[in-house]
């Protein structure tokens, strides 16, 4: 089951966040109006597109006091802010009955440690199962949202199977998920899908405007400023809002672009020093979160080499750093950048298929292209 609604301009009532105007909120929306709402919901999309966000948005709807959860969360309800506090954005759901499943999460095994896990294994799901059984606590439903649902290791995904054939009563699963490809077809099958597109500038900006102002974050006023921050968000709300919150995009990026000039001009030695203090000594979920979030900036900085090594200059996504890309694309061959950028992708899939994160930094950092000259 796909969602295959038309897009569309008009917002659905309630406060369904960055996406109200999409057709995702509009299926959510009507699917809960109507008392319809599938047991088990696939939310895709980008790293940062706001599938979290969607989904307990989706669960304060179905919970929500007003009573007028078929329009959408309230948002200001005691159970609406028990599953999402503004003043502390980052903490998970405090309702007993909302429960978000991922890597590192309880099982049903007391000896199991977890800490440093990068999937979900088949006792987590054993848990999920029993705890699926148990009548809701203070709600008339219970919510369980698995993120990411491909870190379910196969015999995890086989026992969560029969759990999706069989619901075991008033209960909703919300599996989020990157790359809808990457779990498997029984359970997709057994999903209503909804993919999350990336928003246009214009609805990103609209949607930033309304709330910076209610979360009390500063934006970039200058309009070459703005539009760079506009260009790394790339349609992503759950990017802008994690980046804005810790502080200002443009200026992180430009001390990531730094470090991946400095390790392009680096020997061999330094290059393994550094992939070294970014691994550290296990490759845990946030050890490969913020090694990603290094590579979206050295894939948005070697692009940027790449274009104006194209003559495409007005294409560039950092327009602040146009005097440095212009010195430094000429150092370097096009074609051995589309080879690198390539080898980026493949350190990403591999990070995504537990890999060993320091293993596919190691290789990624000793294929840096070779400039002609020094920098």
């Amino acid at each position: 089951m796909t969602d295959a609604e038309p897009a569309t301009t008009t917002a659905v009532r309630g406060d369904w966040g960055p996406h109200a105007r999409t057709p995702a909120a509009r299926s959510l929306g009507a699917m809960i109006a109507a008392g319809r709402l599938p047991h088990a919901l696939l939310i895709s999309g980008p790293a940062g597109v706001g599938k979290r966000d969607l989904a307990i948005r989706t669960a304060q709807a179905l919970l929500c006091e007003s009573g007028e959860s078929d329009e959408g969360p309230c948002r200001e309800c005691r159970t609406c802010r028990r599953l999402h506090d503004p003043s502390q954005p980052a903490l998970e759901p405090q309702h007993t009955d909302v429960e978000v499943i991922g890597p590192g999460a309880l099982c049903a095994e007391p000896t199991h440690d977890h800490r440093n896990t990068r999937t979900i294994g088949i006792c987590v799901i054993r848990r999920i199962e029993h705890v699926a059984t148990l009548t809701p606590f203070e709600a008339r439903r219970r919510i369980i949202i698995i993120d990411p649902a491909d870190a379910l290791t196969a015999d995890a995904a086989d026992a969560f199977l029969k759990t999706l054939e069989e619901p075991p009563g008033p209960v909703h699963f919300i599996l989020l998920t990157v790359q809808e490809a990457r779990i498997s077809e029984t359970i997709r099958s057994r999903c209503r899908s909804i993919n999350l597109a990336p928003l246009t500038a214009d609805e990103l900006d609209a949607w930033l405007e309304d709330w910076a102002r209610t979360a009390g974050v500063q934006v970039p006023e200058e309009a070459e400023r703005r539009a760079e921050l506009t260009r790394l968000a790339r349609g992503r709300p759950g990017w802008l809002q994690a980046s804005l919150s810790a502080g200002d995009p443009v200026t992180l990026r430009a001390a990531q672009i730094d470090d991946a000039v400095r390790i392009a001009a680096a020997d061999r030695a330094e290059r393994l020093g550094w992939s070294d203090q970014l691994s550290g000594r296990s490759s845990n979920a946030q050890t490969v979160a913020n090694i990603e979030l290094i590579l979206d900036a050295w894939t948005d900085w070697w692009r940027d080499l790449w274009l104006a090594l194209g003559g495409r200059m007005d294409s560039l996504t950092h327009t602040s750093q146009r005097e440095r890309i212009e010195q430094i694309a000429p150092m370097y061959d096009q074609h051995h950048i589309t080879q690198f950028l390539e080898q980026i992708q493949r350190t990403r899939a591999l990070l995504q298929q537990g890999v060993n994160a320091r293993l596919a930094l190691d290789v990624l950092l000793l294929s840096i292209p070779v400039a002609r000259t020094s920098p």
